[in-house]
């Protein structure tokens, strides 16, 4: 009878790591993109595994900060042969909003460099950042234009209940490209 108990013990263990591969959301308090708004355009049915969203990562990004699936948060969407992060909290104490306006001064290049020295100008013409309201909610987009793989949004719902953290991985020559779809994503979500 141990026997058996084991061999249950060990088929469901293995039964789960396996299941890991078909995994489509992960992360700390992370909830899906449909509990907070809808988006016709990333549909629970277009969504790709974690497998298969750090797969395409590694095509675009040849040495991302992840270094395994098992790094990577959020939900995933492969639109255009650009690779769409989502990772969809509820705003909470633990969770606070970000002011935005603070969020962009601190990522600005010109605040990256120390003290004494001059700004790179090329670093800071490349730099993209704007704050702007869509529909019902307040968005942070920022993100380097040439020398990155990735363009990010920072979206918070007016009602303060979910936060929205946005990445596009895209080629560096695409850049132009994701921005469409992130304008395109901003427009068509709705809380």
């Amino acid at each position: 009878m141990m026997n058996k108990n084991i061999i249950l013990i060990l088929m469901c263990f293995l039964g789960f790591q396996n299941s890991n591969a078909q995994t489509y959301l992960q992360g700390y308090n992370v909830i899906l993109l449909s509990e907070a708004a809808t988006c016709d355009l990333l549909s629970q049915s277009k969504r790709l595994t974690i497998d298969q969203a750090f797969t395409k990562l590694k095509q675009i990004d040849p040495d991302p900060l992840e270094k395994s699936s098992k790094d990577m948060n959020g939900e995933f969407w492969l639109i255009d042969d650009m690779l769409v992060n989502i990772i969809t909290r509820k705003i909470t104490s633990e969770n606070k909003k970000v002011d935005l306006y603070d969020r962009q001064k601190a990522y600005a290049p010109e605040i990256l460099y120390r003290k004494g020295t001059q700004p790179d100008r090329a670093r800071t013409n490349d730099y993209f950042s704007e704050i702007k309201s869509v529909n019902n909610f307040d968005v942070l987009v920022d993100y380097y234009k040439t020398r990155s793989f990735d363009k990010n949004f920072l979206i918070q719902d007016k009602k303060g209940k979910f936060k929205v953290i946005g990445t596009i991985y895209v080629k560096k020559q695409d850049a132009t490209k994701a921005h469409t779809l992130i304008n395109t994503i901003l427009n068509k979500l709705s809380f």
